[in-house]
């Protein structure tokens, strides 16, 4: 660790008007062989800044006694708004930042198990869920009022990033069931979000009250920071934020004034029991073993590595190279003078510690083209994915998209070289309504609705890769518990293994119900399911395959998309979609009308045509003539045409990436239709 030297200080640095300086100690603590100075703090915390530690989620889902969301931590010039960051015990009575500490429990008021799911999975109670959101509001409506405010800011922080992340994890933790424990690390997730977000808005937004008496009071609502490095000090002494200055005791100045000397105060509410991986649990987290400074500070705004990253950066990040100048003056000169910039303090070196870059790329579903090698057209079309389905349960064509369907090129040539294999991230719906067995087709359909929310979960929080229909239909077909060395029992190893233990268990352990969205489905009845409750969870198909299928072709279109610009983008593909489900639909009431691309009414069609339109221009081979928007006054059969010429581009452009036809929206099954 970098230590503070006696000539590092000069009588420049000590104020002649009798008041102490950043230099003196207002109180002074011994601890093992350091002394820990403060100039405006009253008591000083103990310090887990001199050892590497490995950072990973304890039983309350953070971090312990090296959490900068929790306790004091080394400086980070890179995450200097940390300093600000809010105290627990400053808040806790607050009706709503209390809510940013709250831990959840197995409680039936603060965990609810889904109802008729086949597994133990559930979701945070829906009163406790609107405290949540109560405080990501109240962070939103100061952080709108302070752009407003500084509308020609451009500095480092951009708190827009961190609430749009927020905002993510916020309905997740709405939408989706987890288990127990992976809820626990999410509901803290959001917590660490929420008081990142509070310590930019207050490193932005405090007014720094002018220096009286004889002492420099920091705020005590702020966490504070230690530091090595004098002019670290110097600044949050300056901006009242609270530091303590670790010294080596030959190191310290002969005539600093030293006020009053302390103990040092240890933490009593901090969670440091271990956490426990719970069999059949999706968050998995990779701990990290790394040293006080900017590392720490990283490592504790990490994700589980496989959850939150899967179709949105899960916590943004400063630029890796901003400037010292412009961070470390931000706060006093928003409100005051500018002041000089501070270096880093990091675990061993004045200088501060090397932060990795994070790629700007992240990986997809689908290699993109350039990422293969060249090699010649091999593929062969598959007719029968053109042709139309003559059931009566296959939800109604959206007419403008069917006719797309029907006028695209089909000539193999056109198809990328190395397009993957056929694969769909949801079952097609032809497996359920195909072949001549009805009690195979029932046995698909049992096994997909006993399975639905586990794989829908899966899928919003993992590394999605798609399943070939071989083995979506060994899946289906019911995977035995015991399978036999044989080519066939090599296909069902490969589907076992895909789907995993837990989604292949409930084959064998089926409920007497399940919920499929608001309808409870008994399962001895699967046979005499209605043709309407059929056709529902046939769209239900349609529509997800849809979405995920849009994402997926878009990163192969726009492989060079950065994660800050995915992020945004994702935000209008969400848009495209009615209500906030974001890209999946787990237990939500089916719609009671056609909405979006789908709705009947001319005006609302247009307003989602005109978000695909945009959505769309950005893509290669995008026709020039959709570039400008139809007027508001447009007619029916103007929009008609628009949406059939967006359907028709975006239809041609999957066929030409991936060799087969891309699975469209459909119109709701309305009861009528079915007798009812």
């Amino acid at each position: 660790m970098s230590l503070v030297r006696a000539y590092e200080l000069s009588l420049r640095d000590r104020p002649g008007d009798g008041r102490h300086g950043a230099f003196d100690a207002r109180i002074l603590a011994k601890y093992n062989d350091h002394w820990i100075t403060s100039p405006n703090a009253d008591y000083v915390p103990e310090p887990f800044i001199f050892e590497g530690a490995r950072v990973e989620p304890l039983r309350d889902g953070r971090m312990g006694h090296i959490d900068c969301f929790q306790w004091p931590q080394l400086h980070a010039e890179l995450y200097i708004w940390s300093a600000c960051i809010p105290r627990k015990a400053v808040y806790q009575d607050d009706l709503t930042w209390k809510w940013m500490w709250w831990n959840i429990t197995q409680l039936p008021d603060d965990f609810t198990l889904e109802r008729g799911s086949a597994f133990k999975v559930g979701r945070i109670h829906v009163d406790k869920w609107k405290q949540l959101e109560t405080v990501f509001n109240r962070l939103d409506g100061r952080a709108q009022e302070w752009m407003l405010k500084y509308p020609r800011y451009d500095g480092p922080l951009k708190v827009e990033n961190w609430l749009r992340s927020c905002r993510r994890c916020l309905l997740r933790l709405k939408q989706l069931p987890f288990t127990f424990r992976d809820t626990v690390i999410l509901v803290a997730f959001f917590q660490r979000i929420c008081l990142d977000v509070f310590g930019m808005l207050e490193y932005l937004e405090t007014v720094l009250p002018p220096a009286t008496g004889a002492i420099v009071e920091a705020f005590d609502r702020w966490m504070g920071a230690f530091t090595t490095d004098p002019e670290v000090c110097q600044q949050h002494f300056e901006t009242h934020v609270p530091v303590w200055l670790i010294w080596k005791p030959h190191s310290v100045p002969p005539d600093m004034k030293v006020l009053k000397e302390v103990e040092v105060t240890y933490p009593s509410d901090i969670i440091t029991d271990p956490e426990d991986f719970e069999v059949g649990q999706v968050l998995k987290w990779t701990g990290g073993w790394c040293y006080p400074g900017e590392p720490r500070h990283k490592h504790t705004r990490t994700g589980p590595v496989i959850g939150l990253e899967q179709f949105a950066r899960p916590w943004p990040e400063p630029g890796a190279q901003s400037s010292s100048a412009t961070t470390a003056s931000t706060l006093k000169s928003t409100h005051t003078a500018s002041s000089s910039a501070a270096s880093s303090s990091g675990a061993n070196s004045s200088t501060g510690a090397v932060r990795s870059g994070r790629p700007g790329k992240r990986s997809q579903p689908y290699p993109s083209t350039e990422s293969r090698p060249r090699a010649k057209p091999s593929v062969t079309p598959n007719a029968e994915l053109w042709e139309d389905l003559n059931d009566p349960t296959i939800p109604p064509a959206i007419s403008a998209w069917h006719a797309a369907l029907q006028g695209v090129n089909k000539d193999a040539k056109r198809v990328r070289p190395n397009a993957p294999k056929i694969a769909y991230f949801f079952p097609h719906p032809a497996l359920f309504v195909r072949g001549k067995s009805s009690d195979r087709r029932h046995r698909y359909l049992r096994n997909w609705l006993v399975s639905r929310a586990g794989w829908i979960t899966r899928l919003s929080v993992s590394d999605v890769t798609p399943v070939t229909p071989r083995t979506w239909r060994a899946f289906l077909n019911t995977i035995p518990e015991r399978i036999s060395s044989t080519f066939s029992g090599d296909q069902l190893c490969e589907a076992a293994n895909l789907f995993g233990p837990e989604l292949v268990r409930v084959q064998h352990d089926i409920p007497s119900h399940v919920q499929f969205r608001d309808t409870s489905i008994f399962l001895a009845d699967i046979g005499r399911m209605t043709q309407w409750t059929k056709s529902k969870v046939l769209w239900d198909l349609y529509e997800h395959n849809f979405r995920f299928e849009f994402v997926a072709l878009a990163r192969v279109l726009m492989p060079d998309m950065t994660l800050d610009r995915e992020s945004e983008w994702l935000d209008r593909v969400r848009q495209v979609f009615p209500g906030d489900s974001e890209l999946t639909m787990c237990a939500e009431p089916f719609p009671s009308e056609n909405q979006g691309l789908a709705s009947s009414d001319p005006k609302l069609k247009l307003e989602y045509v005109e978000k695909l339109r945009v959505l769309l221009s950005p893509w290669p081979g995008f026709p020039s003539d959709l570039m400008e928007p139809l007027p508001s006054s447009a007619s029916s059969a103007r929009v008609w045409a628009l949406e059939r010429k967006l359907a028709l581009f975006y239809v041609q452009s999957f066929f030409d990436n991936f060799g087969r036809p891309p699975i469209l929206p459909r119109l709701i099954p309305v009861p009528s239709a079915y007798g009812r």
